[in-house]
């Protein structure tokens, strides 16, 4: 076999074993924090529902209006006293803020009880921004199975004591798509964490 082949596998091999390290060690380290729907959950000082898409009429998208409900439920609860919504303020593509801010009113929650972060342009920045711009060391992290276990691994390995609550209350369309998706991010978010800091998406 001529050299540069075997270079080629080699490399291969490494880079196939890395991203299964990374793969398993987001995906499976803080399994025994999730959730299902808040059962069992501790209390905690806030409730993180992270943001996603909003339809064009402005409604939230299936799943973005899942993580509410189950955040306003919690909050009602009293699992959590506040809530923090971070998403997208429309600087990068859509106002997910004001979506979310909207439908919790309509559910009831109290105004001076939710927290705005209009920067959370990824999961990485809605987790550091928690941190270290809230000042938040325990909440609950609130988002659908498939895209928790990244986000659990972010929240605490950034210095968060996160646990993490299902928001699957209904089927999905592209349930698989975003189920792939979020498997491949998980090498970029374990890349974030231990190898180099992302700069945020849009400039504020």
């Amino acid at each position: 076999m001529k050299r540069g082949i075997k270079l080629s596998i080699v490399i291969f091999l490494s880079v196939a074993f890395l991203a299964i390290l990374a793969l398993t060690d987001v995906q499976l380290h803080y399994y025994k924090k999730i959730f299902k729907r808040g059962d069992g959950v501790k209390d905690a000082p806030v409730a993180i529902v992270l943001g996603a898409s909003v339809k064009l009429n402005g409604e939230p998208s299936d799943a973005l209006r899942d993580r509410l409900l189950v955040g306003q439920n919690l909050y009602e609860r009293g699992v959590v006293k506040k809530i923090l919504i971070t998403g997208d303020d429309g600087k990068y593509h859509i106002n997910e803020i004001k979506t979310m801010r909207e439908f919790l009113d309509n559910l009831g929650v109290a105004s001076e009880d939710i927290i705005e972060d209009g920067h959370g342009y990824r999961t990485y920045e809605s987790c550091k921004r928690a941190i270290e711009v809230f000042n938040i060391r325990q909440a609950v992290v609130v988002t659908q199975r498939f895209h928790l276990g990244r986000a659990l691994y972010l929240c605490n390995r950034l210095g968060m004591d996160a646990t993490g609550v299902t928001a699957d209350l209904t089927t999905y369309d592209r349930l698989i798509f975003f189920t792939l998706r979020d498997i491949a991010a998980s090498f970029e978010a374990w890349w974030d964490i231990n190898i180099l800091p992302p700069k945020p998406p849009v400039e504020y």
